[in-house]
């Protein structure tokens, strides 16, 4: 669960600093200044965000929210990891996810994510509440590094990301099509 962002690991100890940000310790959770840990496919090496939707395929309370598709299906649908770069929590709090004229609306079981399961990757469709709750734990880790004084380089790009889009200088359509790459680019500015 650690390393989906399910439950963080952190230690808090105030023996040897004076302040709170010097008393956390994110150490023990791999990628420290990004929203996911980044992992490889066993299967065949690809590159991808670990979320909390990975780790719920194994865990019989999702049953109803991760459902197994064909690989042909995947491709009528969303990448999770580019769903979840058009939304912010604001979003899921004040119901735009809902609007389907909204940059951050999410269709119920329109995306999917590719898992690595005993040498033979399958694709899965995730549930709108799957969606929202990886919105939700990546927050929770984005407030945990801010207290840690850890600065999350995928926070600030998504936002520069974010106010291209809601400030007209990039397209929707074009933004969905390109999420990851745009954000990398992003990144990169970072750097």
């Amino acid at each position: 669960m650690r390393d989906c962002r399910g439950l963080p690991e952190f230690v808090f100890n105030l023996r040897k600093v004076e302040t709170a940000q010097e008393a956390f310790d994110l150490k023990g959770n791999p990628s420290i200044d990004l929203n996911w840990w980044r992992t490889k496919y066993a299967t065949d090496g690809a590159e991808h965000n670990f979320t909390f939707v990975h780790s719920a395929i194994t865990g019989g309370r999702f049953r109803k929210d991760v459902k197994a598709i064909k690989p042909e299906d995947a491709t009528t649908l969303t990448l999770h990891d580019e769903a979840v770069l058009l939304i912010m929590q604001d979003e899921v709090v004040h119901r735009r996810v809902f609007d389907p004229s909204h940059r951050s609306f999410v269709t119920n079981f329109g995306s999917y994510i590719k898992a690595g399961e005993y040498g033979k990757t399958k694709f899965y469709a995730v549930s709108r509440q799957m969606v929202l709750f990886a919105v939700e734990r990546r927050k929770a880790r984005r407030i945990l590094q801010s207290k840690a004084g850890a600065t999350n380089k995928d926070y600030l790009a998504q936002k520069s990301f974010l106010a291209k889009i809601d400030n007209g200088g990039l397209l929707l359509a074009n933004a969905k099509t390109r999420a990851r790459e745009l954000l990398t680019a992003a990144l990169a500015t970072l750097k």
